[in-house]
């Protein structure tokens, strides 16, 4: 090759690269190296972001697909079941010496304490006596009304069940008995309990079961069945023991 020509090519490829190097102030490159830094970075830390909202998005769905098994129904605690009828307005008879008796008008409730083999159910009477009326007790007997008792309670009181007792109202009854309340004495005649009826509870140990059980036992009778079971349900309730 020609010197001449070579020297010529020579200084036209440095004439080429002093362009380049003119083209791109110098002042420049460090600020375009870093935004290329920065350009880096930022991609980095966008994309770390990403993967981490979707590992966190995925978790809760993975836990919505396992349902939580809800925890066994625990066995009712054996424990002795207080029943007691609801009180009911209850009219007796205040013997005052006069040719119409005094009507006391107070509440009573019955707790059972045993059923029987007889059919019949054992308890104590609890019955509420009003402030008139024991101002009028406390008239005919001299005392002063501090000593006549708000409330009385009878115990050893037998009520049986109504003849053909039904749903929707089982009815017991305790035939008429005399009581003596601070010297002066009432007459009951023939009081009538309320035991709501139900079909059947699997709450055990509850009123709601008693009830279910009294209802059993009416239709027993009714129909003319044996009832020993039921009966001595109602009794082991009554002690607190399950069944055996």
């Amino acid at each position: 090759m020609n010197p001449k020509r070579q020297r010529d090519r020579e200084t036209e490829g440095q004439r080429e690269r002093e362009t380049k190097r003119q083209s791109v102030p110098p002042s420049l490159c460090p600020l375009i190296s870093l935004s290329l830094c920065l350009s880096a970075f930022l991609y980095l830390c966008l994309g770390s972001a990403a993967a981490a909202y979707a590992r966190g998005g995925a978790q809760p769905r993975r836990k919505a697909q396992r349902p939580q098994k809800a925890p066994p129904a625990q066995p009712a605690t054996p424990k002795p079941v207080v029943f007691t009828t609801a009180p009911k307005l209850t009219v007796a008879k205040l013997r005052t010496g006069e040719p119409e008796a005094y009507d006391v008008r107070g509440k009573l409730s019955f707790t059972v304490s045993a059923a029987n083999s007889d059919d019949t159910v054992a308890g104590a009477i609890s019955y509420t006596i009003p402030d008139d009326a024991r101002q009028k007790i406390a008239a005919l007997t001299g005392k002063p009304p501090s000593s006549v008792p708000p409330s009385i309670i009878l115990k050893g009181a037998i009520a049986a069940f109504q003849k053909m007792a039904a749903p929707p109202i089982i009815h017991l009854e305790i035939s008429p008995m005399e009581v003596e309340v601070a010297g002066a004495k009432m007459r009951f005649n023939r009081v009538v309990l309320d035991i709501n009826a139900r079909e059947s509870s699997n709450a055990k140990f509850t009123n709601n079961e008693m009830e279910a059980l009294f209802t059993l036992w009416a239709r027993q009778i009714a129909a003319g069945r044996l009832r020993r079971g039921v009966i001595a349900t109602i009794n082991r309730r009554i002690a607190g023991e399950d069944d055996q």
